[in-house]
């Protein structure tokens, strides 16, 4: 039977490719994006992240319940330090509050947060996350997000260490609902957002990351994990951060990608 699904940044990159699997299986997928419906969707609602008001707006306007969320849209480091905590973490927190406050997550769904390979080091940075949470609402949110001046890429990886936290600890809040939460913690992946990361982190970085594991990922290779979380038989599966990287991070941890041979570590060096 099929479930219905309501997916963020549906209509580009990871969240498109997400899509096209849900549908190929039967399921019915509903679309929240700042960008134009995407082909696939049984309806579209125009969200802007960034703005709670937006957010607020969407979710008014959704019909009926969902058995899962998937939490896929984003923004990089180098579009600024204040739209990335707005979208990365408040925007994604206020939705997911706001939907399970109007009812509209079904007990016994799931919830899949997009996370990325930047954010492996969350717990050795819980004081920084603890500051984020600090924020009690969007409102306050906002002005930590105004504040932040470390730049815009250490913002990124702030922002999906805060990502793989707040799904262990929602997974923990909403255990007696039985709604499984859980995050995908992409590599490199070759979507609109790629350009980005290689200003970020530099293309000669990028670069050593996918010869490590003979390629760049795909918006599908990420698609295969999320749509199997939201929708597929893994009912014990919950709080789990699970990199989807073709091993990079496996390599990084026990030293076959040797990280002090990547450009990054080589130019710190000079």
């Amino acid at each position: 039977m099929g479930k219905r699904i309501l997916l963020t940044g549906a209509s580009t990159g990871i969240g498109n490719a997400t899509l096209r699997r849900l549908v190929d299986q039967g399921h019915e997928v509903v679309s929240l994006d700042v960008k134009e419906a995407p082909e696939g969707a049984a309806a579209h609602v125009h969200c802007d992240l960034s703005d709670p008001a937006s957010v607020d707006a969407a979710v008014g306007q959704l019909d009926g319940s969902f058995d899962g969320l998937g939490n896929i849209a984003g923004v990089a480091g180098s579009m600024g330090a204040e739209l990335v905590l707005r979208v990365n973490v408040y925007g994604l927190r206020h939705l997911t509050d706001a939907l399970l406050a109007a009812g509209k997550l079904n007990d016994g769904g799931s919830i899949v947060n997009i996370a990325s390979l930047a954010g492996m080091a969350w717990n050795r940075h819980l004081d920084r996350i603890a500051e984020l949470d600090a924020a009690a609402d969007f409102a306050a949110g906002i002005g930590v997000a105004a504040a932040y001046d470390r730049g815009g890429p250490n913002a990124y990886v702030l922002s999906k260490e805060w990502v793989v936290s707040y799904t262990k600890q929602l997974a923990g809040q909403l255990l007696d609902r039985k709604i499984r939460v859980n995050s995908v913690s992409p590599g490199p992946v070759d979507t609109p957002l790629f350009p980005y990361f290689e200003t970020d982190a530099g293309a000669e970085q990028m670069a050593w990351m996918n010869q490590q594991v003979g390629r760049v990922g795909t918006p599908d290779d990420e698609a295969q994990v999320v749509a199997w979380l939201l929708a597929s038989d893994c009912g014990w599966v919950n709080g789990v951060d699970l990199p989807v990287d073709g091993g990079l991070s496996a390599g990084m941890a026990v030293g076959w990608a040797d990280t002090k041979q990547s450009p990054a570590s080589v130019s710190r060096r000079k």
